[in-house]
Protein backbone atom coordinates (compact mmCIF):
# COMPACT_ATOMS: atom_id res chain seq x y z
CA UNK A 1 0.00 0.00 0.00
CA UNK A 2 1.36 3.35 -0.96
CA UNK A 3 0.58 6.10 1.52
CA UNK A 4 -0.64 9.49 0.37
CA UNK A 5 1.38 11.57 2.83
CA UNK A 6 -0.07 14.84 1.51
CA UNK A 7 -3.60 13.61 2.19
CA UNK A 8 -2.73 12.43 5.71
CA UNK A 9 -1.04 15.72 6.57
CA UNK A 10 -3.97 17.73 5.17
CA UNK A 11 -6.33 15.75 7.37
CA UNK A 12 -4.13 16.57 10.37
CA UNK A 13 -3.92 20.30 9.58
CA UNK A 14 -4.90 22.35 12.63
CA UNK A 15 -7.37 24.60 10.78
CA UNK A 16 -9.11 21.56 9.30
CA UNK A 17 -9.29 19.86 12.70
CA UNK A 18 -10.67 23.03 14.26
CA UNK A 19 -13.31 23.36 11.55
CA UNK A 20 -14.29 19.70 11.14
CA UNK A 21 -13.86 18.32 14.66
CA UNK A 22 -13.56 20.91 17.42
CA UNK A 23 -15.88 23.76 16.42
CA UNK A 24 -19.06 21.79 17.11
CA UNK A 25 -17.83 21.15 20.66
CA UNK A 26 -17.24 24.85 21.29
CA UNK A 27 -20.65 25.66 19.84
CA UNK A 28 -22.27 23.06 22.11
CA UNK A 29 -20.60 24.60 25.14
CA UNK A 30 -21.60 28.14 24.16
CA UNK A 31 -25.21 27.29 23.31
CA UNK A 32 -25.93 25.66 26.68
CA UNK A 33 -27.70 28.00 29.06
CA UNK A 34 -26.62 27.22 32.59
CA UNK A 35 -29.79 27.48 34.71
CA UNK A 36 -27.94 28.42 37.89
CA UNK A 37 -24.42 29.20 39.06
CA UNK A 38 -24.83 27.00 42.14
CA UNK A 39 -26.90 23.86 42.56
CA UNK A 40 -29.25 23.59 45.54
CA UNK A 41 -28.32 19.97 46.19
CA UNK A 42 -26.64 16.89 44.72
CA UNK A 43 -29.79 15.93 42.79
CA UNK A 44 -29.90 19.29 40.98
CA UNK A 45 -26.15 19.09 40.28
CA UNK A 46 -26.57 15.65 38.72
CA UNK A 47 -29.53 16.86 36.64
CA UNK A 48 -27.62 19.88 35.30
CA UNK A 49 -24.41 18.05 34.35
CA UNK A 50 -26.43 15.19 32.83
CA UNK A 51 -28.56 17.67 30.87
CA UNK A 52 -25.39 19.37 29.63
CA UNK A 53 -23.84 16.08 28.56
CA UNK A 54 -26.97 15.11 26.61
CA UNK A 55 -27.08 18.59 25.03
CA UNK A 56 -23.40 18.31 24.05
CA UNK A 57 -23.81 14.86 22.49
CA UNK A 58 -26.88 15.92 20.53
CA UNK A 59 -25.32 19.20 19.36
CA UNK A 60 -22.18 17.45 18.11
CA UNK A 61 -24.18 14.84 16.17
CA UNK A 62 -23.42 11.95 18.48
CA UNK A 63 -27.04 11.17 19.32
CA UNK A 64 -28.88 11.73 22.56
CA UNK A 65 -28.01 9.23 25.28
CA UNK A 66 -30.62 8.24 27.83
CA UNK A 67 -30.50 10.03 31.17
CA UNK A 68 -29.03 6.92 32.81
CA UNK A 69 -26.31 6.58 30.16
CA UNK A 70 -25.50 10.28 30.38
CA UNK A 71 -25.37 10.20 34.18
CA UNK A 72 -22.92 7.28 34.09
CA UNK A 73 -20.74 8.95 31.46
CA UNK A 74 -20.67 12.26 33.36
CA UNK A 75 -19.83 10.47 36.60
CA UNK A 76 -16.86 8.75 34.93
CA UNK A 77 -15.72 11.95 33.17
CA UNK A 78 -15.82 14.01 36.35
CA UNK A 79 -14.02 11.29 38.30
CA UNK A 80 -11.21 11.40 35.73
CA UNK A 81 -11.12 15.19 35.41
CA UNK A 82 -11.08 16.03 39.11
CA UNK A 83 -9.15 13.07 40.48
CA UNK A 84 -6.99 14.88 43.05
CA UNK A 85 -5.91 11.83 44.98
CA UNK A 86 -6.71 8.16 44.85
CA UNK A 87 -8.78 8.27 48.03
CA UNK A 88 -11.29 10.86 46.85
CA UNK A 89 -13.71 10.62 43.96
CA UNK A 90 -13.34 13.39 41.42
CA UNK A 91 -17.11 13.57 41.07
CA UNK A 92 -17.34 14.81 44.66
CA UNK A 93 -14.82 17.58 43.96
CA UNK A 94 -16.95 18.75 41.01
CA UNK A 95 -20.09 18.43 43.14
CA UNK A 96 -18.59 20.72 45.79
CA UNK A 97 -17.71 23.24 43.08
CA UNK A 98 -21.28 23.11 41.78
CA UNK A 99 -22.78 23.48 45.26
CA UNK A 100 -20.44 26.08 46.72
CA UNK A 101 -19.47 28.03 43.60
CA UNK A 102 -15.75 27.78 44.37
CA UNK A 103 -12.95 27.07 41.87
CA UNK A 104 -14.92 28.59 39.00
CA UNK A 105 -18.17 26.98 40.11
CA UNK A 106 -20.61 25.33 37.81
CA UNK A 107 -19.32 27.08 34.69
CA UNK A 108 -15.87 25.57 35.26
CA UNK A 109 -17.38 22.10 35.72
CA UNK A 110 -19.24 22.46 32.41
CA UNK A 111 -16.07 23.77 30.72
CA UNK A 112 -14.08 20.78 31.97
CA UNK A 113 -16.69 18.35 30.66
CA UNK A 114 -16.65 20.12 27.27
CA UNK A 115 -12.85 20.05 27.14
CA UNK A 116 -12.78 16.34 27.99
CA UNK A 117 -15.29 15.63 25.22
CA UNK A 118 -13.20 17.69 22.78
CA UNK A 119 -10.07 15.71 23.69
CA UNK A 120 -11.96 12.47 23.19
CA UNK A 121 -13.25 13.63 19.79
CA UNK A 122 -9.73 14.67 18.79
CA UNK A 123 -8.32 11.27 19.70
CA UNK A 124 -11.07 9.51 17.77
CA UNK A 125 -10.36 11.68 14.75
CA UNK A 126 -6.63 10.97 14.85
CA UNK A 127 -7.36 7.25 15.22
CA UNK A 128 -9.72 7.46 12.24
CA UNK A 129 -7.07 9.17 10.07
CA UNK A 130 -4.51 6.58 11.07
CA UNK A 131 -6.73 3.54 10.54
CA UNK A 132 -8.18 4.90 7.30
CA UNK A 133 -4.85 5.74 5.62
CA UNK A 134 -2.23 3.44 7.16
CA UNK A 135 -2.33 -0.28 7.71
CA UNK A 136 -1.62 -0.56 11.46
CA UNK A 137 -0.05 -4.01 11.08
CA UNK A 138 2.17 -3.09 8.16
CA UNK A 139 5.63 -2.11 9.33
CA UNK A 140 6.50 -0.97 5.81
CA UNK A 141 3.48 1.41 5.65
CA UNK A 142 4.34 2.91 9.00
CA UNK A 143 8.00 3.25 8.08
CA UNK A 144 7.14 4.79 4.69
CA UNK A 145 4.93 7.39 6.36
CA UNK A 146 7.50 8.10 9.09
CA UNK A 147 10.28 8.59 6.52
CA UNK A 148 8.15 10.94 4.44
CA UNK A 149 7.14 12.80 7.57
CA UNK A 150 10.75 13.22 8.69
CA UNK A 151 11.82 14.41 5.24
CA UNK A 152 9.30 17.22 5.56
CA UNK A 153 9.30 17.99 9.27
CA UNK A 154 12.53 16.57 10.69
CA UNK A 155 14.13 20.02 10.97
CA UNK A 156 11.09 21.46 12.74
CA UNK A 157 10.92 18.53 15.13
CA UNK A 158 14.55 19.01 16.07
CA UNK A 159 13.81 22.72 16.71
CA UNK A 160 11.19 21.63 19.23
CA UNK A 161 13.67 19.33 20.96
CA UNK A 162 12.40 15.99 19.68
CA UNK A 163 15.15 13.43 19.90
CA UNK A 164 13.45 10.55 18.13
CA UNK A 165 13.96 9.33 14.62
CA UNK A 166 11.75 7.88 11.93
CA UNK A 167 12.10 4.34 13.29
CA UNK A 168 10.71 5.37 16.68
CA UNK A 169 7.84 7.23 15.00
CA UNK A 170 7.14 4.23 12.77
CA UNK A 171 6.61 2.00 15.81
CA UNK A 172 3.86 4.25 17.14
CA UNK A 173 2.33 6.33 14.36
CA UNK A 174 -0.78 7.17 16.39
CA UNK A 175 1.40 8.91 18.96
CA UNK A 176 3.35 10.51 16.13
CA UNK A 177 0.13 11.93 14.64
CA UNK A 178 -0.84 13.35 18.02
CA UNK A 179 2.62 14.86 18.40
CA UNK A 180 2.37 16.33 14.89
CA UNK A 181 -0.93 17.96 15.84
CA UNK A 182 0.61 19.42 19.01
CA UNK A 183 3.59 20.84 17.10
CA UNK A 184 1.25 22.44 14.56
CA UNK A 185 -0.78 23.91 17.41
CA UNK A 186 2.40 25.41 18.91
CA UNK A 187 3.50 26.81 15.55
CA UNK A 188 0.01 28.22 14.99
CA UNK A 189 0.16 29.86 18.45
CA UNK A 190 3.58 31.38 17.73
CA UNK A 191 2.42 32.67 14.32
CA UNK A 192 -0.58 34.39 15.94
CA UNK A 193 1.77 36.35 18.21
CA UNK A 194 3.88 37.64 15.31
Amino acid sequence: MSIDVDRVLKLLDQSRINRDVLMAHDEARESFRLPTMRARDAREFKWIVTTYYRHHMQHTGQGTPSEDQAAGEVYNLLNNIYQEDRYQEGYNVALRMGLEGGGGGFREVINQIADALKRRAMQKYIDHVYLDHVSPVSKSDNLELARAYFRRFGGILREFGVEVDEFVFATNMRAAFEYHRQVLEQIFGIAKKI
